[in-house]
C-alpha cells in the first residue's frame, strides 16, 4: 500500500502499538506479552505502481529474536529513472521497519491510511549491507533490516519502506516521494499458541 512520504511523518506520531497494551483511535489492542523467539518464511513480492515500471518490495521472512527482530527484504526499481532513499525536501526520517495491527484487514487499514490513523513504525535501526543513498534505474538493493525490542505476540506485522524520492519523472501511477507498507500481513505467535497463516 502506498502512503505519501508527508503523511507517514504523521502517522508516526499517531498511537504506539506496543508490546504491552495500547490504542489508536476507535481501535483497542487487547494486553499482549512479548513474542518468543520465531521465524516465518514469507515470499511476500510487491509493486508500486501496477505495470512494468514499478518499484518492487519484496520480504522474505520475518523473524522475532531474542533481542528483537529482523526481515529479509529487497527492494528492486524497475523504472527508468533513480529513487533516492530518503527525501531531503521532507522532515520524514527513513521509514524502514515494522508496523503492528490487531487484525489483518486490508480494508481496515486503507481505512486508517486514509484517516491518519496508523500504528507508528517501529524503525529498523540496523540494515546490512547498507541502504544505497540512490536507488538507480534496474539497481535492486537486497538484504537484512533489524532492530532491536519486543514484539507482542498475536499482532499482525506489516513492513514498511522508504520514503523514497524519485530523481526525474515517476512512472505513470506513482508519486513522490512514497512509503510504501505491504498489504501482506503476518502473524506473530504467541507463546504455547499455534501460528495462523500469513495472508497471501
Amino acid at each position: 500500500m502506498r502512503l505519501p512520504a508527508s503523511l507517514a511523518t504523521g502517522a508516526v506520531a499517531v498511537g504506539l502499538l506496543a508490546a504491552g497494551c495500547g490504542s489508536s483511535g476507535s481501535v483497542t489492542v487487547p494486553a499482549l506479552v512479548k513474542a518468543p523467539p520465531q521465524k516465518a518464511d514469507l515470499g511476500w513480492v510487491e509493486q508500486y505502481p501496477t505495470g512494468k515500471s514499478a518499484l518492487v518490495f519484496s520480504v522474505s521472512s520475518f523473524a522475532v529474536t531474542r533481542a528483537g527482530w529482523a526481515a529479509d527484504v529487497s527492494v528492486e526499481n524497475r523504472t527508468a529513472v533513480g529513487w533516492k532513499v530518503g527525501d531531503p525536501t521532507t522532515s520524514a526520517e527513513l521509514q524502514f521497519g515494522v508496523m503492528l495491527f490487531p487484525n489483518d484487514d486490508l480494508g481496515a487499514l486503507e481505512q486508517r491510511s486514509q484517516t491518519g490513523d496508523l500504528p507508528a513504525i517501529r524503525q529498523a535501526a540496523r540494515f546490512e549491507p547498507a541502504l544505497p543513498s540512490v536507488l538507480a534505474p534496474g539497481a535492486r538493493w537486497r538484504g537484512t533490516m533489524s532492530a532491536a525490542g519486543a514484539l507482542a505476540g498475536g499482532l499482525w506485522i506489516r513492513l514498511s519502506f522508504g520514503p523514497f524520492a524519485s530523481l526525474g519523472v515517476p512512472p505513470a501511477g506513482a508519486v513522490s516521494p512514497v512509503v510504501w507498507f505491504t498489504d501482506h500481513a503476518h502473524q506473530l505467535v504467541q507463546v504455547g499458541a499455534v501460528p495462523a497463516q500469513a495472508t497471501p
